[in-house]
């Protein structure tokens, strides 16, 4: 495969997860309501500004031991895109307390009023290398979870990363990753991907 590191886009997904345990709190109700939030960072969007990528999906009526999967190149959590240097995103599963069609609205407002609050914004906007910009990741999913668990929204499994271009292969194109806990096991993976066939709910980018 030919892949050009400087121009050509990568894309981050989730391939599937799978809901171990059930975790809906209320014993009458057997259906869990799963969402998954993700946010990203990458170096090319941060040329231009705070920038991040933001992508929250519902996902209704799942039961203890139902695997989600997903057809294509699976669930967009970032790109397509080149990222640049580096890419840093994190996942955050939950299961909802109430109706979640509203979910991106709900964690697209919780990041723009936080990101200010808790400096993440200036940081971003400051255009810093990778460490800087997980430490304000990981500050600002942090605020996110609180705020969804004020909301009785219970947390399931939270998973970062961080890709850089100079290594081999470049952002780890073509790999796969699986992990767990007791409430969720997920495998991403890093595929080249020049567009999407935008049949999925698409990352939204966010002006800090």
């Amino acid at each position: 495969m030919s892949f050009d590191k400087s121009s050509d886009n990568i894309a981050v997904v989730i391939k599937e997860f799978r809901l171990r345990k059930d975790a809906e709190t209320n014993i009458f109700d057997w259906d869990n309501e799963i969402g998954v939030v993700s946010v990203a960072v990458d170096e090319s969007g941060l040329q231009t500004g705070a920038v991040l990528d933001l992508n929250a999906k519902p996902f209704p009526m799942v039961k203890q031991g139902d695997r989600i999967t997903f057809d294509g190149q699976g669930h967009l959590l970032y790109g397509p895109k080149n990222p640049g240097s580096f890419l840093v995103y994190s996942m955050l599963f939950f299961e909802c307390a109430d109706d979640t069609r509203e979910l991106g609205e709900f964690i697209e407002e919780i990041v723009k009023s936080e990101a200010v609050n808790i400096g993440t914004k200036a940081v971003l906007a400051a255009s810093p290398a990778a460490g800087a910009v997980v430490s304000a990741l990981t500050s600002l999913v942090s605020v996110i979870a609180a705020r969804m668990k004020k909301a009785e929204n219970r947390e399931l499994y939270r998973r970062n990363g961080t890709l850089f271009r100079d290594v081999k292969p470049p952002y780890d194109i073509l790999r796969s990753y699986y992990s767990n806990n007791e409430w969720i096991d997920v495998t991403t993976s890093i595929v080249p991907l020049e567009h999407s066939n935008n049949l999925g709910l698409q990352p939204k980018q966010i002006i800090l």
